[in-house]
């Protein structure tokens, strides 16, 4: 009798299972995945009844990478008659997740499509289904999508301008210039600010030849995007050069950084654009204010090189050229996704790593 009173009761699974999973919960928290899949893995081992755990354990291993797991798991949760129609949905949404993670982009498309017959609102079911679209270039498949999540996100109107544009580059890349003109009018017409459409339609006058369009075009995109002249400033050059009016290039620079007196590549194609013979100075001028702001900028150091170069001011170019060898190998400015973090020194409309729009500053 007496060792029967000694004898600690024993806990009930599910409070034991709780705990594991609060456990886990920590531990996820603190990056600690390794203790939180042992948490888990415990869990599931005191209540193996537990449906909650399984999915946790699940979406755990997908996080970590074990991509096989989780989908093994998340079959086995749908293969049992027990589970709840929320549970389920659950899994389904978690499968779905897990294909897509995998790489397996058909299959994930129709979990997630699987998943939206059985509940057709399903905002993150739609919206990862529509980032599967916009990954595998079907981008009438994916403003379908965005159709259906319409007004219940307030961003429609600007992911639409940009599944349009994507429409019209694809267009344009199968030589139908007029859809791709349409479909970029379209993308503006959802958007009045959206400078991935001005840049593509932009770009689509220059293939026309119709250079002051293009001018237009590529003007109104400046200023929708605070590092839209590492694309912009390239392609007005160009087409003021077919114009044949560099000067309406220069006052268009100056008028710029008027408004915006940091925007750098407006300083570094004003100082290619007046580097004639006659204003050499100017120019070099113009590139030595820059870099006592940014002492660092090797774009800037490189063009003073090239500068004295041209002028045959060789003693000069050397010791230019000899300032910016002991700056590398630095790296070049690299633009940050807002989202998820990743870089790049690239400017991308949509997230590479993560799909989210507008989000490369």
């Amino acid at each position: 009798m007496r060792d029967w009173l000694r004898r600690k009761p024993r806990s009930a699974p599910e409070r034991s299972a709780t705990a594991q999973l609060r456990s886990a919960l920590h531990f996820v928290l603190a990056g600690d995945l390794a203790s939180a899949e042992s948490a888990l893995a415990e869990a599931a081992r005191v209540d193996s009844s537990s449906s909650d755990v399984y999915l946790a354990l699940a979406n755990l291993y997908r996080l970590r990478g074990d991509i096989g797991r989780a989908i093994q798991i998340h079959q086995n949760l749908l293969l049992r008659p027990d589970i709840s129609e929320e549970l389920r949905r659950e899994a389904m949404l978690g499968l779905a997740l897990d294909f897509r993670a995998g790489g397996f982009l058909k299959r994930s498309a129709t979990a997630f499509q699987d998943l939206l017959e059985v509940e057709p609102d399903n905002l993150p079911a739609l919206r990862a289904l529509e980032r599967i679209r916009v990954d595998a270039g079907d981008w009438e498949g994916a403003i379908q999508v965005r159709k259906r999540i319409g007004g219940r996100d307030p961003e429609t109107p600007r992911v639409v301008a940009h599944l349009w544009t994507g429409l019209g580059r694809a267009a344009a890349a199968r030589g139908r210039d007029a859809d791709a003109r349409s479909a970029f009018k379209r993308a503006v017409a959802h958007d009045a600010s959206c400078a991935e459409a001005y840049l593509a339609l932009g770009d689509q006058r220059v293939r026309e030849e119709s250079w002051k369009k293009a001018s237009g075009l590529f003007r109104r995109a400046l200023g929708l995007h605070p590092a839209i002249g590492t694309l912009l400033y390239s392609r007005l050059s160009e087409v003021h050069m077919k114009l044949g009016d560099l000067a309406g290039f220069e006052t268009l620079l100056r008028e710029r950084l008027e408004a915006a007196p940091d925007d750098r590549e407006a300083s570094l194609w004003l100082a290619r654009t007046v580097a004639t013979p006659q204003r050499v100075d100017e120019a070099l001028g113009i590139l030595r204010r820059l870099l006592d702001r940014d002492t660092g900028w090797l774009a800037a150091h490189a063009e003073i090189g090239r500068i004295l170069l041209r002028d045959r001011r060789d003693d000069d170019a050397r010791k230019a050229f000899e300032e910016l060898l002991e700056r590398l190998p630095s790296d070049p400015r690299r633009l940050a996704c807002s989202g998820c973090g990743t870089q790049d020194t690239t400017l991308h409309f949509r997230c590479p790593q993560c799909g989210e729009w507008d989000s490369f500053h």
